[in-house]
């Protein structure tokens, strides 16, 4: 996952500006750009190829070739940010692709069969495996992957946040009280593991818990246009795991 510390994108600027930003340059800083963006949503668009009746290695080629597209093409320069939310641009653009045979056998073509992500499909097939085939659209894999990719996001940099201050041991074992499975864990196991008192452990969590919130809204901030769409945009993708 991509440190925000070291590459000034994401949570700083909306994926529109990463989106447009690459479209706009050329050589090594736009595939850097664009490496970023696939590393960080290939898992949403793989899903998707996969309900859609893709097999592994079906899907996984389309992934990849998708990239390729984007790489080779001018569909970023291009690219409406008066679309409105990102993923809704990334969709789009897999489903226009896979449509059209001939350009993803071309891209194919002219990656020479490159490879662009290592990409970890074991773990993402272990997603997939806990639903049946049958039970979830396409479209509903993509958001609910979508929202997982969000969700871990904001964890990770949460995460790198206590690291900073120091107190990682602190957020390791608190983090699982964000979790809404969370009940198992009772607030005097936690306060005797930290040696700390039972009304600070209560503190932290609710801490931890603020501020996991604020660095969720940042993240799904970076992925739509409006500021507006904020909120709408957050009830859309935790209803896509609920």
């Amino acid at each position: 996952m991509v440190d925000s510390n070291e590459k000034n994108f994401g949570f700083e600027t909306t994926q529109w500006s990463l989106v447009l930003a690459a479209g706009d340059q050329v050589g090594k800083s736009h595939n850097d750009l664009l490496s970023d963006l696939c590393q960080r949503y290939w898992r949403p668009l793989y899903g998707f190829a996969r309900r859609s009746g893709q097999s592994t290695q079906a899907a996984e080629d389309s992934v990849q070739a998708f990239f390729v597209h984007l790489l080779s093409s001018d569909a970023l320069s291009i690219a409406d940010r008066k679309r409105g939310r990102f993923r809704t641009f990334l969709l789009s653009s897999l489903q226009n692709f896979m449509r059209n045979q001939h350009a993803r056998d071309n891209a194919l073509r002219r990656g020479g069969g490159r490879r662009l992500l290592s990409l970890d499909v074991r773990d993402a097939e272990g997603a997939l495996i806990a639903e049946p085939a049958t039970a979830i659209s396409p479209e509903a894999e993509f958001e609910r992957r979508w929202a997982l990719t969000i969700l871990e996001e904001a964890l990770s940099l949460l995460s790198r946040k206590y690291a900073a201050r120091g107190k990682p041991e602190l957020f390791d074992a608190l983090s699982t009280y964000l979790s809404l499975e969370s009940g198992h864990v009772k607030y005097e196991e936690t306060a005797s593991k930290l040696d700390m008192t039972l009304g600070a452990v209560k503190v932290a969590v609710h801490r931890l818990r603020r501020e996991y919130r604020e660095q969720l809204r940042h993240a799904v901030a970076a992925t739509v246009e409006d500021e507006n769409d904020v909120t709408d945009e957050l009830e859309t993708l935790l209803k896509a795991i609920s």
